[in-house]
């Protein structure tokens, strides 16, 4: 990568030279990771709640780089996240997925068409309605004497950044924490 690019992506982020990552923020180390990330370039990019930390000038920058590489480049990117300000027309396409399973698959219009609301009450409908199919399930379950959920999945397991104190291993993912953190850019 050249660098003119390198520096390009420094100056989107926001990022100093100079900072020291022990002294750093976490929105300042957060920027570092994800410049670091995105240093190589990509066809298809799966990000997992990647502007958490950054605050707004950061995160608008970097949404605004992501929204022009793909379209310079022919690049996807899969971003899954529950932060919906200044996403209303970032996104080309919208899914939604609820219980492992598909529930919508449309291009951004095609929602915006359906709802006539913002991305983000367009969501919160969505959200609010499986949790109350989920509620009205679970006290139908609970009524007939059965557990309150019908089915666990073999071999599942939760697993998030619950990182103990002063460690870079993970309380809840295990040894082989690295790989399923939801803090990772993934190529």
């Amino acid at each position: 990568m050249s660098y003119i690019i390198k520096l390009f992506m420094l100056q989107i982020l926001d990022v100093d030279l100079t900072w020291r990552m022990h002294k750093a923020s976490d929105g300042q180390r957060r920027r570092v990771q994800i410049c670091m990330g995105l240093l190589k370039p990509f066809k298809v990019l799966l990000l997992d709640e990647i502007t958490v930390d950054l605050d707004v000038l950061a995160r608008a920058n970097l949404l605004t780089y992501l929204k022009k590489e793909c379209a310079e480049q022919g690049a996807t990117i899969i971003y899954a996240t529950h932060i919906f300000d200044g996403l209303d027309d970032w996104p080309t396409h919208i899914v939604y997925v609820a219980h492992g399973k598909l529930q919508l698959a449309l291009p951004l219009e095609k929602v915006k068409e359906m709802s006539q609301l913002s991305l983000m009450r367009t969501v919160e409908r969505w959200l609010r309605k499986e949790r109350d199919e989920d509620r009205r399930k679970r006290k139908e379950r609970k009524e007939k004497g059965l557990p309150a959920f019908d089915k666990v999945i073999e071999g599942s397991r939760v697993v998030n950044n619950g990182w103990a104190a002063g460690r870079l291993t993970s309380t809840i993912a295990g040894e082989e924490n690295f790989s399923f953190s939801s803090n990772s850019v993934l190529r």
